[in-house]
């Protein structure tokens, strides 16, 4: 079934519909999953800018950050 005969089949069935409880949470699911990819790909779009400007760290930097005021400490840190 390609998109277009799927819409059309749910547009046919939606218009049957006659509970408004049951419409309102269609438009609630509808709304949040446009709102979903909304902010998705806002994230995606500031991630990237944060790699182009260099705002970024490797895994590596990361645990030397977090390991290092642990390598005089009397706390053994597990990860290598």
């Amino acid at each position: 079934m390609s998109a277009v005969e799927l819409q059309n089949l749910l547009i046919s069935k939606i218009s049957e519909i006659d509970d408004e409880a049951f419409l309102t949470a269609i438009n609630t699911v509808l709304n949040e999953k446009s709102e979903n990819i909304e902010n998705y790909n806002l994230d995606l779009q500031k991630s990237e800018e944060d790699i182009i400007n260099g705002n970024v760290f490797t895994h590596n930097q990361v645990l030397e950050k977090i390991t290092e005021p642990l390598k005089n400490s009397v706390i053994e840190f597990p990860i290598k």
